[in-house]
């Protein structure tokens, strides 16, 4: 049995030195980048590392890829759905509460997928 090491806080100065240095990121740009090596990204993860708010080990366990992927596929089915009952005639409204789904979810899927959808 391993025991957890416990979580220390970050002091106040130590917050505003992160907010600092994520500010410095934003500024540039790199909100979305998981595995950025610039220096102000680099930076960033060294002093998150040092005051305890980052584990050592790996950040990302593939998690994230199976719920994109996940929702890839969710996707697909539900425009397969929303094709048939558009050849049926039926108009956006009527599609969502067939697949049981939000009309603006329909409306993107028509979009995303280049469904046509009959407007009545």
């Amino acid at each position: 049995m391993v025991a957890k090491a416990k979580r220390i806080r970050p002091t106040k100065e130590q917050w505003h030195e992160l907010n600092r240095l994520l500010d410095d990121v934003v500024k540039i740009g790199h909100t979305n980048e998981r595995n950025c090596r610039c220096r102000k990204c680099t930076k960033l993860n060294n002093y998150s590392k040092s005051i305890g708010l980052l584990d050592k080990g790996a950040t990302d366990d593939g998690r994230w890829d199976e719920r994109k992927l996940a929702t890839k596929h969710r996707h697909e089915k539900d425009a397969i759905k929303v094709t048939k009952l558009a050849y049926q005639g039926c108009n956006r409204k009527e599609i969502a509460s067939k697949i049981k789904r939000s009309k603006d979810y329909v409306s993107k899927l028509a979009v995303e997928f280049d469904i046509e959808i009959q407007r009545k």
